[in-house]
């Protein structure tokens, strides 16, 4: 099934509308935005009835819900449709925060399959007919981790190439493991690419798009400086805290 997101720039380079049950993953170099093209992609999918599972690897929960509402979506309007799982390396498990949020050490696979299990016993009680999309960014940071690093690769690689009962929409950050975040590329059903041009002009480019007509020229995402130099701020300190952590698992 296609759907309109109602996004502009988004209908503009989908413009039949975007693929459900599809995976999708952003690829690019570090603070080029990455997280606002799937946080854009997800306020979109939430307005036209859908669920949202956001998984935060790098970025607060304060941070996320102040981000969507600068993109036009309050996520207390969509209470019983939207959960969050935060990522913390240094829990054993998971460890619930309320009922629609846990903190999971998701760089264990075990632990990313049972935090998404909740979330679907959660969101079963909002059933929708566009389902549920799963919302990651900078999942590569999991990588570092000298025991699960490859375990929690191959889980993502098949969550996007044999996991059609949710949509997937995940970015990863080139700079590093590119070995790794270009067999999550091929694996795939859609994949983009963004880049950042100075002073702070956000570009994505669509490289495939599975069952659906798409613009291939590239565009800038009306985004503004603000909004994007925040992104790059927030992504920094997420990634100076987490990446020590990860390495010690």
């Amino acid at each position: 099934m296609l759907v309109k997101l109602g996004v502009d720039w988004i209908d503009e380079i989908l413009p039949k509308g975007f693929p459900t049950n599809t995976s999708t993953l952003v690829s690019g170099p570090g603070g080029s935005g990455k997280p606002l093209i799937g946080y854009s992609f997800a306020s979109g999918w939430l307005k036209n009835g859908g669920n949202v599972v956001f998984l935060l690897t790098s970025t607060t929960l304060e941070y996320l819900r102040n981000t969507m509402r600068l993109l036009g979506t309050d996520l207390d309007d969509y209470y019983g449709r939207v959960f969050f799982i935060e990522l913390d390396p240094m829990i054993e498990s998971i460890e619930p925060v309320s009922d629609t949020h846990v903190r999971a050490n998701f760089v264990k696979p075990d632990v990313w399959d049972e935090a998404l299990s909740l979330a679907n016993i959660y969101l079963s009680n909002s059933p929708s007919k566009l389902g549920t999309m799963v919302v990651g960014a900078a999942l590569n940071l999991l990588f570092f981790s000298p025991t699960y690093g490859k375990a929690i690769h191959e889980k993502i690689k098949g969550a996007l190439s044999v996991d059609k009962t949710k949509t997937y929409f995940l970015t990863v950050n080139t700079d590093v493991f590119r070995d790794m975040v270009e067999e999550l590329e091929r694996s795939a059903d859609n994949l983009m690419f963004s880049r950042m041009e100075k002073p702070m002009r956000l570009f994505l480019k669509v490289e495939r798009v599975k069952g659906a007509p798409f613009e291939r020229k590239e565009i800038e995402v009306p985004l503004s400086r603000e909004i994007l130099e925040e992104i790059r701020k927030e992504a920094e300190r997420g990634k100076k805290n987490l990446i020590p952590a990860i390495k010690r698992l």
